[in-house]
């Protein structure tokens, strides 16, 4: 019996980049700093699974809209001359 071939769908930075609307080089950046590679994969090219792809999205929509609603409240307080 042959098992059948299970094809693992991954993007590159770039891709990923492109669908989060930054460039590769701060997604890169990002992932050393929040998800550091192992050792055998430092200098050997980025390939993101997809389930992972997802995940950094979550995530970085999450962090956007936290410093984007603390932003707003900064402002408002120093519109009301609180800060």
């Amino acid at each position: 019996m042959v098992e059948p071939i299970v094809e693992v769908k991954t993007l590159e930075p770039k891709a990923l980049a492109a669908r989060m609307g930054i460039s590769p080089k701060r997604l890169r950046a990002m992932l050393r700093a929040e998800r550091p590679r192992a050792g055998e994969l430092k200098g050997k090219k980025w390939e993101i699974p997809m389930e992972e792809a997802k995940k950094i999205q979550e995530d970085y929509k999450a962090k956007k809209a936290k410093a984007e609603a603390e932003k707003k409240a900064q402002i408002e307080k120093e519109l009301k001359g609180e800060a």
